[in-house]
């Protein structure tokens, strides 16, 4: 039940792209897009050493970043990090829904027929591809 709470929550979410170039970037907003990379494994892989360099400082260094060309750095390196971090969501999704639909089909021949709804609940998704590791 948690991780169908979870997935509902990131499924209405807005695009964070766009929600980032609306409010001022500050050393909160750092610290949670890169706790949520490193989580997804997604820091070291999508972004190079002077990229995560350039983060790391700007977090212990800077409150709110006021200089333009430092921010339209920034945005360039997180929106890197922010479609990554999208991309990696929907392709998990994708994995759990063909899952689901083959654990459904399987469930029905064996004459359980409320499993049919399995394959659309998005929260079933997930869970399958955590319990099976994506495979």
């Amino acid at each position: 039940m948690v991780v169908q709470g979870r997935v509902a929550k990131n499924m209405e979410r807005p695009n964070l792209i766009q929600d980032l170039g609306k409010r001022p970037l500050t050393r909160e907003v750092l610290v949670a897009l890169r706790t949520r990379s490193l989580r997804r494994r997604a820091w070291y892989q999508v972004l190079d050493r002077m990229e995560r360099g350039l983060v790391d400082l700007t977090i212990l260094w800077v409150d709110k970043i006021r200089n333009n060309s430092m921010t339209k750095v920034l945005l360039r390196i997180l929106k890197k990090l922010v479609q990554a971090l999208e991309q990696r969501t929907v392709q998990v999704l994708m994995v759990g829904k063909r899952l689901a639909v083959n654990a459904s089909r399987i469930a029905v021949r064996w004459g359980n027929s409320q499993a049919y709804v399995w394959r659309f609940d998005p929260g079933f998704w997930v869970a399958l591809v955590n319990m099976t590791g994506g495979r």
